[in-house]
């Protein structure tokens, strides 16, 4: 069981008090519709939306999502220069920077016939994709994108063809991204799926630009050495570059400066953090220890911009080899939630921005303590187990949302043979989701 002490479990970031058993009356149910000329854009975009997030995603200029927002508050790069342009593909194409998150085929060096890496194949990176909703119910709605062959012989990827199946979730900011890449010629081929998406780096008005962080985990025995990335463009002693900013994470700091890093990151996640606002966007993925990667083994990289203000947070698939007519799918799961950083670790339940303690006391007590941010709504259950992995008790539960920070103060009377304290996450309807965090305890 646990006690309060005064200041109890916090949760905070301007947003109103949640109430025991509040969370789930709240849950909204999911939704897809398209809207003529969304947001002034000029496109014609399909919305999804659930109380928490809004996902718009704009088919005729490559199927790329140019919003992912959390309670409102944006995270994706819109370029105020393209908003409401086409372009058609041909042999001559440049590349119309629109912002957003799209899909290239990696390595970038070989896209080109004759050689080089620019611009990237213009029927997969802006021709007019099809979209059609796949499943609209209160529980989850889903998008699939189809692009057009990419047709022109001036490019490698002759021949190749993207899609994406959009799934969001009701009661969480979880998205679901499958991306499916189809070798349509006659040849084989290899290429990896390459995600790319462009961040804000400013507040409206203003160009206070070290307040965005990009954070990755680094691999112990990274081939890059201890920082565990290297530099790939730009100045390798750039004060943008933070290396191990704690233990096994490593970060880029946006500064307005032009440069770029790749990482042999086998953690699975990499998370772009608004600092000054209190907002996290996570990416988390498999990553295969056995399979090649492009870009010397690269699994994540950062790209920041030195012009339009913005940077990039890309994840890369393994290489794969692929026979005539043969698909190869790589999935991403996208989360957001409140919290500031710096992001020690994130998983399928949230962020942890400061791990869990557990501090005995005088008495049978102890006090917990940590910082979270978390991906549904929903409660936070503490639970014991002794040596043998068996439950053997349970404390309080706490009431989450992403939209609030989770922040840890309290006092727990601990059964005595607890050997591991957990925190658990329950969603909305009671189902089990993922451990948040546990850390070891010494009975006394």
């Amino acid at each position: 069981m646990c006690n309060h002490f005064p200041y109890s479990a916090a949760v905070v970031l301007c947003s109103l008090p949640l109430l025991l058993g509040s969370v789930r009356a709240e849950t909204q149910p999911c939704s897809v519709a398209p809207v003529e000329d969304y947001a002034g854009w000029g496109w014609k975009s399909w919305v999804m939306k659930n109380g928490l997030i809004t996902l718009a995603v704009v088919p005729e200029i490559g199927g790329r999502v140019m919003q992912y927002d959390l309670d409102g508050h944006p995270s994706i790069y819109v370029n105020p220069k393209e908003i409401g342009k086409r372009y058609t593909p041909s042999q001559q194409s440049g590349w119309p920077n629109y912002g957003g998150y799209k899909t290239w085929p990696a390595p970038q060096h070989r896209w080109l016939t004759s050689g080089g890496g620019w611009p990237p194949p213009p029927n997969l990176d802006f021709g007019p994709y099809s979209c059609r909703i796949v499943t609209d119910t209160p529980e989850s709605s889903v998008v699939r994108l189809e692009s057009p062959v990419e047709t022109f012989s001036k490019w490698r990827c002759q021949g190749l063809k993207f899609e994406r199946q959009l799934t969001i979730y009701r009661g969480s900011t979880r998205v679901r991204v499958e991306q499916t890449l189809t070798n349509k010629g006659s040849q084989k081929a290899n290429w990896a799926i390459w995600d790319v998406t462009q961040s804000i780096v400013a507040h409206r008005g203003k160009a206070d630009y070290g307040n965005f962080w990009v954070y990755f985990p680094i691999r112990a025995d990274s081939r890059f050495g201890q920082d565990g990335y290297y530099v790939m463009s730009g100045d390798k002693e750039d004060s943008q570059w933070k290396s191990n900013i704690v233990p096994g994470v490593s970060a880029v700091q946006y500064l307005h400066h032009g440069g770029k890093i790749g990482a042999d990151s086998d953690g699975g996640w990499i998370c772009y953090v608004d600092r000054k606002d209190g907002y996290a966007y996570a990416k988390t993925f498999s990553f295969f220890k056995d399979q090649a990667y492009p870009d010397s083994g690269a699994s994540v990289e950062v790209f920041t911009s030195a012009g339009l203000p913005y940077l990039e947070v890309e994840v890369l698939s393994p290489l794969v080899d692929l026979a005539p007519k043969q698909s190869y799918t790589f999935v991403e799961n996208w989360y957001a939630t409140r919290c500031e950083g710096p992001i020690l670790e994130v998983n399928n339940v949230g962020v942890i921005k400061k791990r869990l303690t557990v501090q005995p006391l005088n008495d049978d007590s102890a006090r917990i303590d940590g910082a979270y941010g978390l991906f549904y709504q929903g409660e936070v259950r503490i639970a014991f187990q002794n040596a043998e992995g068996e439950k053997i008790g349970s404390g309080k539960s706490y009431p989450v949302s992403p939209p609030v920070q989770f922040l840890l103060q309290d006092r727990c009377v601990i059964p005595r043979k607890t050997r591991l304290v957990e925190l658990q996450l329950y969603d909305a309807f009671g189902r089990f989701v993922g451990t948040l965090d546990s850390t070891p305890n010494e009975p006394r």
